[in-house]
């Protein structure tokens, strides 16, 4: 009984020390995104205000300094936005789990982005023959697929199939979701501690805003499990998502 009592203390010390790790980090994005993406907008909107105010203007320069001033406010209010969808996201009390079948939710993806599936020919190859079933947030779930997908179809190798594997197993008592695509790949000797931060991009040539693995992680977190990557450049990405196994997580 000692041992056992022991071995709960140590455990829930782990756990109590990693959320404050986990807390510190979150701290340190939100201190990061105040100083650099929202000091900018403001800093622009102060200084156009300045101009409008101070100097007098021709009309073709105050419509100018008019559209400067919109798109400012435009890239404070995106910001502003990123902010209140991340801390909805970490308050996940009030959520309602629910049994999702894994096979059905990526039937559902595949049909929303079918086109792009169909333009350039990805593959999506599923074995869900471990775990089918997870009691959890259908809706953070799905983001998580949702933005892994997308990534692998953006991030793709020219010239190459895309291919897509998904598949789900049961080591160590644990649920374990295995992700790989055949893509770009991201350099993890250069970036590797900044692949899931926010606003952080690799690859400049598609579009982006840098949130799509920030949430990934942040989404896996607020469900309880955690996530790790491995990746080389041209080989291809590989990230396994890890949840608790017992009766009320899964059914099989």
């Amino acid at each position: 009984m000692d041992i056992t009592e022991q071995k709960k203390a140590e455990a829930e010390r782990t756990k109590m020390m990693a959320d404050i790790m986990q807390r510190n980090n979150d701290l340190e994005q939100f201190s990061y995104i105040i100083s650099h993406n929202l000091r900018a907008p403001v800093a622009n909107i102060i200084g156009i205000a300045d101009i409008i105010q101070t100097i007098e203007l021709s009309k073709e320069e105050g419509k100018n300094a008019a559209g400067y001033l919109a798109v400012a406010v435009k890239n404070l209010d995106v910001v502003i936005r990123d902010l209140n969808y991340i801390l909805q996201v970490k308050h996940t009390e009030r959520k309602r789990k629910e049994l999702v079948k894994l096979s059905a939710l990526v039937s559902d993806i595949k049909l929303s982005i079918d086109s792009f599936i169909r333009i350039d020919h990805v593959e999506i190859v599923n074995d869900f023959s471990a775990v089918d079933e997870l009691l959890t947030i259908k809706s953070y779930l799905y983001s998580i697929f949702f933005n892994l997908i997308s990534n692998s179809i953006k991030y793709r190798q020219p010239g190459i199939t895309p291919v897509i594997k998904i598949s789900t197993a049961t080591p160590n008592d644990k649920i374990e979701i295995i992700y790989k695509d055949n893509g770009m790949g991201i350099d993890l000797g250069k970036t590797g501690d900044q692949v899931f931060g926010l606003y952080k991009r690799f690859h400049h040539h598609v579009e982006g805003k840098g949130m799509g693995l920030y949430m990934v992680k942040t989404q896996v977190e607020s469900l309880g499990g955690k996530i790790g990557i491995a990746s080389e450049v041209n080989k291809g990405t590989e990230f396994r998502i890890e949840f608790e196994n017992n009766e009320q997580n899964q059914k099989t």
